[in-house]
């Protein structure tokens, strides 16, 4: 049974709608969601509404933040937390929903373990927060050797927004320089990155997700109208304009 693995939506719903017409399209009823479903972009109850029906969530660091403080935010992060913060409390929209959003919140889990696979935001060494980049293969192998001894087979995260295959002899893969799919090895462990549906960081501006059936991961690459969710980040104030130019250069 194949289930797909969506992660940083970072509140674009118009990156999110097609992420999700694409799952329906294969057939896939199963989604498990890696978190910052909020954060940076401009439709935050949106996106936690569309996702609320998930098989399972893990919590990212801006819904960490969101319910507690981003003392690791810089001030426009910071900023754009508190303008979330206030979405999710409007007082024109009705209270059940601001409470179900704040619930759904409140009972995402760090990390997700099943027979298949663990399933957590950032690294099994620190949920929300430890970056996995592909610098590290080179800069920091002992991070991941350590990150290798807390998971068992594969491992499926998200946080730095760039997709990609760590292998148990410390490399990084390219999903583009494999055809965008890749078998698990036989007693071999990986851990896969999904790359981010909202806002892509590997110069690239598609939407970014995995699907995986047990023994493959496919990775998915989708164009959106990120022109769109540019405009609305623009025309919200407390919102940083580099949110929206980001967006157009997959940065």
């Amino acid at each position: 049974m194949q289930i797909a693995i969506i992660s940083d939506i970072h509140a674009n719903i118009e990156a999110l709608t097609v992420v999700l017409a694409d799952i329906k399209r294969r057939g896939i009823k199963d989604i498990v969601c890696l978190g910052d479903i909020i954060g940076y972009g401009p439709n935050p109850r949106e996106c936690l509404l569309e996702l609320m029906d998930c098989k399972a969530v893990t919590m990212g660091n801006h819904e960490e933040a969101v319910l507690y403080y981003g003392e690791d935010f810089n001030p426009k992060a910071r900023e754009a937390i508190d303008w979330t913060r206030d979405q999710l409390n409007r007082s024109d929209c009705p209270k059940e929903e601001n409470y179900d959003l704040w619930n759904f919140l409140g009972v995402m889990e760090q990390m997700i373990v099943t027979d298949e696979a663990m399933f957590v935001h950032a690294s099994p060494r620190d949920p929300t927060k430890e970056y996995v980049t592909p610098d590290d293969t080179q800069k920091d192998r002992e991070k991941l050797e350590e990150i290798f001894t807390h998971f068992e087979r594969v491992c499926f995260i998200g946080h730095s927004h760039i997709p990609g295959i760590y292998t148990q002899e410390l490399r990084y893969i390219d999903p583009k320089t494999i055809g965008g799919e890749y078998k698990l090895e036989e007693g071999r462990k990986a851990l896969i990155n999904t790359g981010a549906v909202g806002q892509p960081r590997d110069g690239d501006p598609r939407a970014s997700y995995v699907t995986f059936d047990g023994a493959t991961v496919r990775f998915h690459r989708l164009d959106y109208d990120f022109k769109a969710t540019m405009e609305k980040i623009i025309k919200e104030e407390r919102l940083p304009n580099y949110l929206a130019d980001r967006l157009a250069v997959g940065r």
